[in-house]
């Protein structure tokens, strides 16, 4: 009776173990054992009057990505982090994302020379409502930015919050944009970050509908019903120095 009740607690712990780190999304199993570092920027400007969530000077920006390079980060794009999700995919030793919001001219002129400096490629959600604005990008350096290997991700028309906008206007903020990226980069857009890094199970519906693969939140924590929908990402202070970005990383993602 001893010997056949530790075989029973056994086998219970195991499969507590299995359904704690694989998930059933859909169709689709998937490991949220443990969770990618994905990294956050908006405004790298050459010189920000001040340094600050959304601003980081070009010089703190570089000088926080070669100590990525130096101790042995590669990056890593969205369809690496749902194959290796959902198919059990090897990834690179020490992965991290980089994404960028909003459509920033910088993030041509200034952001992607200096990943490329160092190997790297970077996830580029795009506002497409600012697409040839001033200080934004042009349709020309978008689809650049899709040629030489970044990804191209979505963030809705004009920055509206997913969580309650009204069915009529998904064609608007979501559809349309959609269509409109894919024409300009003429590859499917499958991920999108969400306006203020928020989302609720609304949003994550509409979002499934829409054939998207995954979505990107900010510091809420990642829901294991939706992890491929949940996946959070940390803001990067422009007043951080390379040391004190790896004691972030290693603290915000487990």
């Amino acid at each position: 009776m001893i010997q056949g009740s530790i075989f029973r607690n056994y086998y219970k712990t195991i499969l507590t173990f299995i359904m704690l780190t694989f998930i059933s999304w859909g169709n689709v199993d998937i490991n949220v054992a443990s969770q990618i570092p994905i990294l956050s920027y908006h405004n790298v400007q050459t010189n920000p009057k001040k340094p600050s969530a959304y601003f980081i000077s070009s010089v703190a920006f570089e000088k926080q990505i070669k100590h990525l390079k130096e101790n042995g980060y590669h990056t890593v794009l969205p369809d690496d982090i749902y194959n290796h999700y959902t198919k059990g995919t090897t990834l690179p030793e020490k992965p991290i994302m980089l994404s960028f919001d909003d459509t920033r001219k910088e993030h041509f002129n200034i952001v992607a020379p200096i990943l490329e400096k160092y190997g790297y490629k970077g996830t580029f959600f795009i506002m497409t409502v600012a697409i040839g604005k001033k200080n934004y990008m042009t349709v020309a350096e978008i689809k650049m930015l899709s040629e030489r290997g970044h990804c191209i991700g979505h963030h809705t028309w004009d920055h509206q919050d997913l969580r309650k906008l009204p069915i009529k206007e998904w064609n608007t903020q979501i559809d349309k944009p959609k269509k409109k990226l894919e024409e300009i980069i003429g590859k499917e857009v499958k991920y999108l970050a969400y306006p203020f890094g928020l989302c609720n199970d609304y949003a994550v519906t509409e979002l499934n509908k829409r054939n998207f693969k995954g979505a990107f939140q900010l510091s809420g924590k990642q829901d294991k019903n939706d992890p491929l929908f949940s996946l959070r990402r940390l803001i990067v202070p422009g007043n951080w120095d390379g040391v004190r970005l790896l004691k972030e990383i290693s603290a915000s993602f487990r």
